[in-house]
């Protein structure tokens, strides 16, 4: 683990229980890439290197019987030339994810930073590429796909302390990264979503059309969810500055019955298209959360 890590604060029980728990994208298995995305196209690079551990989803076919029978474990081969998956992450960093959070958990950006982090030494585990957009007002940083250590140190630079600021339309503003990604990928789209969904909506629709397989992990505060507030109080839009006070008694109802219409819309497209999603606040048990997402995504095929 690159030494900046320290800077990023990851349970190691959640890198514990997402070790060995391979991404895949469905796109990848159905054509380009057959199993753990190896290339079709072998020519001279069918050359063996070395064993790994079988894993559920790999072909019966890529089993060495041989050494099954010496040691009665399942290995399967891999070869000199693999061809290599892009992972993109598409990180909100806009003001509203820096909203201070209640005493004792994280603000939304420390949780998506290290869902991202986590996720990404999943991808540099697996010898794939990581890539990273920030995006707030405009894209703050890209990070182009890259493999190994040294990459995993610089995307834990930016991810300790994300770059950005303003914002308000992160689904408009990541239609540029959307159209600069190639096809046939997976890609992760974290944030927090809270505003009108059709332009964030379009951007989802844009990977999956670039045969990315897409997630969107919505990161939500426990308070908008739930709105404890029960005294006048000043609300604050963190990305306009614009401030009212109100009485929260008498708004709460009117905005649960908003809020609530909002993730439900939300949640419907991604069923119909087919984005996974999941949503995600910072009062959750996120180690069992995120690895229970991927688990499942392994007993769907999806990796």
């Amino acid at each position: 683990m690159p030494d900046s890590t320290e800077r990023l604060s990851i349970d190691p029980r959640l890198l514990q229980r997402m070790k060995g728990i391979e991404i895949k994208s469905r796109f990848l298995a159905k054509g380009l890439y057959n199993n753990r995305h190896r290339s079709t196209d072998f020519g001279s690079s069918n050359e063996f290197i070395e064993y790994r551990d079988y894993q559920p989803g790999d072909a019966l076919s890529t089993i060495d019987w041989r050494v099954y029978a010496r040691t009665d474990r399942l290995y399967v081969k891999r070869f000199e030339m693999e061809a290599n998956m892009e992972v993109h992450f598409l990180l909100d960093t806009s003001g509203s994810m820096r909203v201070q959070a209640e005493r004792g958990l994280p603000g939304k950006l420390e949780l998506a930073a290290t869902i991202v982090g986590a996720v990404a030494t999943m991808v540099i585990a697996q010898q794939d590429s990581a890539g990273l957009y920030c995006i707030a007002d405009g894209v703050a940083v890209h990070i182009p796909p890259s493999q190994g250590l040294r990459h995993l140190s610089l995307l834990f630079q930016h991810l300790s302390d994300p770059p950005g600021s303003g914002g308000g339309d992160f689904g408009k503003l990541a239609q540029r990264p959307m159209q600069e990604i190639g096809r046939k990928g997976v890609a992760f789209v974290v944030s927090d979503a809270i505003d009108p969904p059709e332009e964030l909506f379009e951007t989802l629709k844009g990977l999956m059309v670039r045969e990315q397989d897409v997630t969107l992990f919505q990161i939500l505060d426990k308070a908008e969810l739930e709105f404890p507030f029960d005294k006048m109080t000043e609300f604050r839009n963190p990305e306009t500055d614009q401030r009212i006070m109100g009485d929260p008694l008498r708004l709460k109802q009117q905005y649960l019955k908003r809020m609530n219409s909002h993730l439900q819309d939300i949640e419907q497209f991604c069923n119909r298209t087919g984005v996974d999603y999941v949503r995600i606040h910072n009062g959750d048990d996120l180690v069992n959360l995120l690895a229970s997402h991927f688990i499942q995504r392994l007993v769907r095929g999806r990796g």
